[in-house]
């Protein structure tokens, strides 16, 4: 089951479209993207870097062998264990256990396993970038 630890996205759709977020070649903009998700696999967060905007939410999904967690440095949310994808479906593309997490204040915010920390597997970390 996913735990979330957020108060739930308030974005409409209009107002979406009133945040410019590149052009698409035809001098048309998109809205930003409000979900970001990562993969966590034995030993990595893919991508291991990335970008909301303020009121964004990052999805982390466990695919490793292993169970996992995705840990803030600065202490801002701790997802807990999530469980590895059980046997009979870590074969065919689903996760195991998901975290989200809302970010509403810009900044970068670094992260790690808790079960794997830094020390023991280097590298293991990822960070989210937040824009205004």
């Amino acid at each position: 089951m996913a735990k979330r630890w957020y108060l739930g996205l308030a974005l409409a759709a209009g107002a979406l479209g009133a945040v410019a977020c590149g052009d698409n070649g035809a001098g048309l903009t998109a809205p930003p993207s409000v979900l970001k998700r990562v993969e966590i696999h034995d030993n990595s967060f893919t991508p291991e870097t990335v970008a909301v905007v303020v009121g964004g939410v990052v999805q982390w999904s466990n695919f490793g062998p292993t169970d996992h967690t995705t840990t803030s440095d600065a202490g801002l949310w701790d997802s807990g264990r999530l469980a590895a994808p059980r046997m009979n479906t870590a074969m065919s593309g689903l996760s195991g256990g998901t975290f989200e997490f809302q970010f509403n204040t810009p900044g970068t915010f670094t992260y790690h396993d808790a079960l794997h920390p830094p020390s023991q597997v280097p590298g293991f970390t990822g960070a989210v970038v937040v824009t205004p």
